[in-house]
């Protein structure tokens, strides 16, 4: 009925009828579950979040209220609704659709954000710089969020404004919802009988009717007992009701939309509604999404002879647990880091905090405290979040916290709020710390193991990309030396990671005449490996998936003008204000000149 690519913005929404909307709900979830099955992309939330969209378009005019969406997760309907369905087909492929709001795609992207919980902030600051109002959409878990708290404490108690913020309750983040709050979220959900009358109530009785008993309810209840946080707060909350139904729900966003102080409606939706395979998820596989064959919801490329790092180091801290105690922590990315096993086997030595990367570093630093070993494991973009706390709580405190930072360097189709390229930076400049990458799997056996056998703040950083899968050596054991994979005449390569070994094969193919150095140690540096290197007068070239700003480089060049070497020493990696796009990893690394063409161009420039 609806030709969803040649819809141009929201405005034509209010001349339908209930039917027809439901209708269109119907053939964007249809739309959604196609194309996502080709491209990839965030499927169950947004799935979830359709007849949330249209119902807020339809009551909402977009040229008068800002509409923010706390993260992209549930963004897709409002994509498409905003006139940019044809560009689907390249969700989040190399110059196509981001999978996030963009705010140089499209006039309605109001608030551009790929991490959680600030959309309450960011209204805070958009209503009081320009009048204008504005609703935030968050989920149940991005809301217990410390910035998303901080938000909802500063807006409750100003005067004059008229905030909406919409609580998308589906009881998941990524996974199931964790922590106090989650309970407090399930007395305010009510019963399914509850729901159901709300629901049946809110089709056969008139607005003021309504209007007039939430006043009653509000009077009788504030009276008795304070039982609701939100209210507590400084909003008048509304809900819970069925965030699937488009009746009470359009209902329900009139009513708020004629009142004058901070709203806070609550509204349940089913996440993966409507694809089974997606709503019987509760391991978070559908939360994003590889290419998959809609009838069975199994991936359309699966490579068992490949293994993720997030795999591999999982397997080993259960490997590990069996001969030593330790602790495991988590910010809301269980299943990303491929905790599940972990759990299961040591569920009293596992801890995922939620979206709560502050309360994670300081928790463990709180355990390193009382003695204990803990593993915190982190996506190297989330631990910018918490630098604060790892700088002060963990590296100035010389404490034994050992963190695992997975999807170090460049990420692929996430794009620029997801690249690791920053996290290098971040730690070498923090006090006591040290800070590794291994070239391989058995080296990231190796650098956990020395973690486990020293007393200082560790990090561990490990990319997105795969290894072929092998038998392991569980007590495999290296140092922080850099060793020489290669020995050459002409010039020395320093890198880490596994680019190491893509560039001792590169170099190897070419015959080139260069020394390959794997400096799996940033901090300390291996300083006998480095002096030595020095002490050839070679040019070094190092390569580095990081912004050049204080990088391995930028010591290596420290370390030579101090002790008066004359050696020419070059980076190969990414300026420091470079944006890094979304797209596949071969696409990414040919556009930012990081396939084997640039490090060939590189290495022939630099050092031959």
């Amino acid at each position: 009925m609806f030709d969803l690519e040649n819809i141009k913005d929201p405005s034509f929404l209010k001349a339908l009828s209930v039917k027809e909307l439901k209708i269109l709900a119907q053939e964007i979830r249809d739309f959604l579950i196609e194309n996502i099955s080709k491209t990839g992309g965030h499927l169950s939330s947004n799935l979830g979040v359709v007849e949330l969209t249209i119902a807020l378009y339809y009551v909402f005019d977009p040229k008068e209220v800002d509409i923010l969406f706390d993260v992209g997760h549930q963004c897709y309907t409002h994509k498409i609704l905003t006139g940019r369905a044809k560009e689907f087909k390249n969700l989040r492929q190399f110059g196509g659709l981001s999978g996030y709001i963009n705010r140089e795609e499209s006039e309605y992207d109001i608030w551009e954000s790929g991490h959680s919980s600030t959309s309450i902030s960011a209204m805070s600051g958009i209503m009081l710089a320009s009048d204008k109002r504005c609703v935030s959409v968050i989920g149940d878990s991005s809301i217990m969020n410390g910035v998303a708290m901080e938000g909802l404490n500063f807006l409750g108690q100003i005067k004059g404004k008229n905030p909406i913020i919409i609580l998308n309750d589906n009881k998941m983040g990524i996974t199931k919802s964790v922590g106090a709050l989650t309970r407090a979220l399930t007395r305010l959900r009510g019963s399914k009988i509850h729901v159901g009358l709300k629901r049946i109530s809110t089709k056969i009785f008139p607005n003021w009717l309504h209007v007039f008993c939430h006043k009653i309810k509000r009077s009788i209840k504030a009276f008795i007992q304070k039982d609701n946080i939100f209210e507590d707060l400084g909003f008048d909350y509304y809900g819970p009701y069925d965030g699937n139904d488009l009746v009470p729900l359009i209902k329900a966003l009139k009513r708020i939309k004629i009142r004058k102080e901070p709203i806070l409606l609550h509204v349940l939706t089913k996440k993966g509604k409507g694809y089974s395979p997606s709503e019987a998820d509760t391991t978070g596989n559908f939360h994003g999404v590889e290419p998959f064959d809609i009838k069975t919801g199994e991936p359309i490329f699966i490579d068992n002879t490949q293994i993720s790092y997030s795999k591999i180091v999982a397997d080993y801290l259960v490997e590990k647990r069996k001969i030593k105690e330790f602790k495991v922590i988590t910010p809301a990315t269980k299943a990303g880091a491929k905790l599940e096993l972990f759990q299961k086997n040591y569920p009293n030595d596992f801890y995922d905090v939620g979206i709560a990367e502050e309360h994670a570093a300081v928790m463990g630093a709180g355990m390193a405290i009382a003695n204990k070993d803990v593993v915190v494991l982190m996506y190297s973009t989330f631990a910018q979040r918490a630098y604060d706390e790892i700088l002060n709580d963990i590296a100035r405190q010389d404490l034994k916290v050992i963190f695992g930072i997975d999807r170090a360097g460049i990420v692929g189709e996430d794009g620029i709020t997801h690249q690791g390229i920053y996290d290098v930076s971040m730690f070498l400049a923090m006090p006591n710390i040290i800070v590794t990458m291994p070239m391989d799997d058995m080296e990231a056996i190796g650098l956990f193991n020395y973690a486990f056998n020293q007393k200082h703040p560790f990090v561990i950083r490990y990319p997105r990309c795969k290894e072929l899968k092998r038998d392991l050596n569980y007590s495999y054991l290296c140092d922080l030396s850099w060793p020489t994979l290669r020995v050459g005449r002409k010039g020395i390569i320093i890198s880490y990671g596994p680019d190491v070994l893509r560039l001792k094969r590169i170099v190897d193919e070419n015959n080139f005449d260069l020394t390959v150095i794997n400096a799996r140690s940033l901090k300390p540096m291996d300083i006998d490996a480095l002096e030595d290197a020095l002490a050839s007068n070679l040019p070094i070239l190092v390569f580095e998936q990081n912004i050049s700003s204080g990088t391995l480089y930028s010591k290596i060049l420290e370390y030579k003008e101090e002790h008066g070497y004359t050696n020419h020493v070059f980076f190969h990696g990414f300026k420091p204000g470079v944006e890094i796009t979304f797209g596949s990893l071969d696409e990414v690394y040919k556009n930012y000149r990081w396939d084997d063409k640039s490090f060939i161009d590189v290495i022939k420039e630099k050092l031959l």
